[in-house]
């Protein structure tokens, strides 16, 4: 007998832990909803980390995240964050992950990178290849639908291959949650199509509560003509080609200058939530965004900086006018509250990354999000192969779950009932916010789930997008409860009827639920 570990999320977050588990001694099962690394954020993210490296100290990185996050972050976790980064990340490179760190505060794995788009899913394949040999097993295509609790908390995880319809559920005393964000509540996002919100309600259904979910972050540059994919920019490009309004202007170099940033660079990593907003009001007046890709010479093209801006391979012949640009949604700074061993305050439950909140407060700092998932899959991998129990039960197959919506041979196909969420998330719940339009955004939500009706299962992917329907629904309700409840603007929450950042709001939301409703508290925060 071993102690078991069951980790459900195969990105950076899980397979970081999973394989830090099993180098602790634990019996690791990973469930991958897809196959482990490529289908994750990480996989898709820039590659980069901030962090307290050289001539940065903890001290400095504590205070770069504190103020970026307009002071409302976790004390406690941001503490742990600054003063282990750097170890966190020397023990990945002590594990074979091919990683530069500098003595300026950041670090990259773009080295193994396969493409530019790709710039963490060298890292990702890397991990992979590290919890294979250390006897993780990962299950790919598997759904977790329900933790299983007892007595003394955790007892085990449900979910439904969904390959083949059949359900299964495994015994362990300790779960980690991994599985990322919610993004796809939105049309435009640069979320890969499984970043669901899955963790987010199994945390509710199972007693927790959830934090922060208001703090959704917009990237405020991403590609929008048609024929490019739905992808961020990096502010660095401002320093480098223009971006204008519709009449010729540098408007948003002018603003960013004004707000006191050096370069667009800067902005990239401490202003994203000020430059989303700003351009989202931009839009909402009827304004343009206009990338000048036409003035990008091959000789930029070959600078590291440059492509790392664009992400993108662009031929000569689409560099021929400008291309139109608009906020696209990148992350979710708000989830599960855990303590800095990864803990949530269900015992035997763990989470590490995107699914959690409290670390990055009201905005998340750029580069911050990769190093959020190693610090923490580190530790959360650790705490819960060291406070397992021994487990004798194997694997067994159980009657399929009951799911979120009915499923008829002539019901709706659940793409289009996704889709139709989206569209309500997407005009509800962007960056520039008022108390009508997420009355109504709740309102809608309601509508859709109660009018939307059986849905029809003819294809394995057809099950999948079912079995992902209560995840996306949760945190499309979660977010909007959050941002109704919070009556002024921080960070990357703005509230038009309530455009100030306000004292006596320096404290946190969670989100419960009580039945099949969800409501918001107010607590104060660890400082």
């Amino acid at each position: 007998m071993k102690k078991r570990v069951i980790v459900i999320g195969a990105g950076g977050a899980g397979l970081t832990a999973a394989a830090a588990a099993a180098k602790d001694g634990a019996d690791v099962v990973l469930l991958a909803k897809t196959g482990p690394g490529n289908a994750s954020c990480t996989a898709y993210s820039g590659g980069f980390f901030s962090l307290a490296s050289g001539s940065v100290s903890p001290e400095d990185h504590l205070k770069q995240v504190f103020e970026t996050g307009r002071e409302v972050s976790d004390g406690d976790l941001l503490r742990t964050l600054a003063f282990e980064c750097e170890g966190a990340l020397r023990t990945l490179c002590s594990w074979g992950v091919a990683m530069k760190i500098n003595n300026f505060g950041r670090a990259a794995v773009r080295v193994s990178s396969p493409s530019e788009i790709m710039g963490g899913a060298g890292m990702t394949s890397e991990l992979t290849r590290i919890a294979k040999a250390e006897g993780v097993s990962i299950l790919s295509d598997c759904a977790a639908t329900r933790l299983l609790i007892g007595d003394k908390g955790v007892e085990g995880v449900e979910w439904v291959e969904w390959r083949t319809g059949k359900a299964r559920s495994c015994a362990a005393s300790a779960v980690i949650l991994a599985t990322g964000g919610g993004g796809r509540i939105y049309t435009r996002t640069d979320n890969p199509a499984r970043m669901t919100g899955d963790g987010y309600a199994l945390a509710l259904e199972s007693g927790l509560g959830l934090v922060d979910m208001e703090y959704v972050q917009f990237y405020p540059l991403g590609w929008k003509t048609p024929g490019y994919p739905v992808w961020m920019v990096g502010l660095g490009i401002l320093d480098y080609i223009p971006v204008t309004d519709g009449t010729g202007r540098e408007f948003l170099k002018e603003t960013i200058l004004s707000w006191g940033f050096s370069s667009g660079k800067e902005a990239n990593y401490f202003g994203r939530d000020k430059t989303a907003i700003f351009l989202s009001r931009h839009e909402k007046n009827g304004g343009k965004t206009l990338l000048h890709v036409e003035k990008l010479s091959e000789e930029m093209l070959s600078n590291p900086d440059v492509r790392s801006s664009i992400m993108l391979d662009i031929p000569a012949h689409r560099r021929t006018a400008p291309v139109e640009s608009s906020p696209v949604q990148h992350y979710f700074s708000g989830g599960i509250p855990i303590d800095g061993e990864g803990r949530t305050d269900l015992p035997g439950l763990y989470a590490c990354g995107e699914v959690t909140g409290g670390v990055d407060g009201a905005s998340r700092m750029g580069g911050n999000a990769l190093t959020n998932i190693v610090t923490f899959g580190l530790r959360a991998g650790r705490a819960a192969a060291a406070e397992a129990s021994l487990c004798e039960d194997e694997m067994k197959q159980i009657n399929m779950p009951p799911l979120y919506f009915p499923v008829h041979d002539g019901g709706m196909p659940p793409a289009e009932a996704r889709d139709r969420l989206r569209a309500i998330c997407s005009k509800g719940l962007g960056p520039c916010r008022n108390a009508g339009e997420l009355r109504s955004c709740i309102e809608e939500i309601g509508k859709w789930k109660s009018g939307t009706g059986p849905l029809a299962v003819k294809t394995s992917l057809d099950l999948l997008h079912v079995l992902e329907m209560k995840g996306l629904a949760v945190t499309a309700r979660a977010v909007a409860t959050g941002a109704l409840a919070r009556e002024e603007s921080r960070g990357v929450h703005f509230r038009e009827d309530f455009p100030e950042e306000l004292l006596r709001w320096k404290k946190r939301i969670r989100i419960s639920c009580g039945g099949d409703t969800l409501s918001a508290s107010f607590e104060d925060i660890h400082s």
